[in-house]
């Protein structure tokens, strides 16, 4: 991974990420943190159904970034894992209730 992605890793040892390992982790940090470069590196460095994999799988997606792949990866909001910890949450709950 290019050494200038290390500022979008500020909480990672990012010398010790390992691209196939921590792919999803990798591709969610980018995608939500991550400017133009690092979307094309994504996409010469990873499948479409890597891609896939972290819209469906991945909870810590930016409304915006969940938005995008699930439109990029023709997604139902239900087929999400970020859709239902969203609605889990039950957010009018917590604003009716602080």
């Amino acid at each position: 991974m290019p050494e200038e992605f290390k500022k979008y890793f500020w909480d990672t040892k990012f010398e010790k990420l390992d691209k196939k390992r921590n792919k999803r982790y990798i591709i969610a940090r980018l995608y939500c943190y991550g400017d133009l470069k690092a979307i094309r590196w994504i996409k010469e460095n990873y499948t479409n159904d890597d891609i896939k994999d972290v819209a469906i799988n991945c909870r810590n997606l930016k409304p915006l970034v969940a938005n995008y792949l699930r439109q990029q990866c023709g997604l139902k909001k239900e087929d999400m894992a970020y859709y239902q910890w969203t609605e889990a949450m039950n957010y009018e709950y917590w604003r009716a209730n602080s």
